[in-house]
């Protein structure tokens, strides 16, 4: 498993982080996902063989959030 975390923006509330959540865990190959909304920031335990850290951000983008990789 590898880690990524992203620099997200446009998330003010727990809802927010929620919808990123569960958004990405019905990406395949994502085993967990961590969100703060006050840091803004998503950390996502993922399988490289099935997915990448391009593919996770285009995920959160398409539910209406930005996303950056920071490492």
């Amino acid at each position: 498993m590898n880690t990524v975390t992203f620099q997200t923006s446009g998330v003010h509330c727990r809802s927010c982080t929620m919808m990123i959540e569960m958004t990405l865990d019905e990406l395949d190959g994502v085993a967990s996902v961590s969100t703060d909304h006050a840091a803004q920031t998503a950390i996502v335990e993922y399988d490289a063989a099935k997915t990448d850290p391009e593919a996770i951000a285009a995920v959160i983008r398409a539910a209406g959030y930005g996303a950056e990789v920071v490492s």
